[in-house]
């Protein structure tokens, strides 16, 4: 359950994707340093901001747009794509499709995500040298 929390949690994850190749991360004090603090702000504001990721401004800006341009679209354009068990529940999520506690949520979304062992090896690309 959330608490009262006073500003928005900025964690660095740097260390966690140093590590992230490494068979033994998981006993590694910055990444164990990482993981609490990902439990805490979960836990006391259900979200966070991340730094130490790598990712270039650029392609922060492009994805931003290109999210921008994809929620003006019109409503059956986005259902093209739209969420389901057979697309392993990625895909645009409509307004009030989600449900917290018993109550539809006023918002929409789109999850991508798709993280599998790559996951490591697709940061780094995006990683600023």
């Amino acid at each position: 359950m959330a608490t009262d929390f006073k500003s928005l949690p900025v964690i660095d994850i740097s260390p966690l994707l140093l590590k992230c190749d490494d068979p033994d991360m998981a006993e590694d004090p910055g990444v164990i340093q990482v993981v609490k603090q990902l439990d805490r702000a979960c836990r006391d504001a259900g979200f966070f901001y991340v730094i130490g990721h790598g990712i270039s401004e650029d392609l922060i800006k492009k994805v931003r747009e290109i999210t921008r341009e994809f929620f003006m679209l019109p409503y059956d354009e986005k259902l093209k794509i739209k969420m389901t068990p057979a697309a392993g529940y990625r895909g645009y999520q409509r307004i009030g499709e989600n449900v917290t506690k018993g109550k539809p949520d006023i918002h929409e979304a789109i999850d991508v995500s798709n993280f599998t062992d790559l996951g490591c090896r697709l940061l780094r690309k995006h990683m600023r040298k």
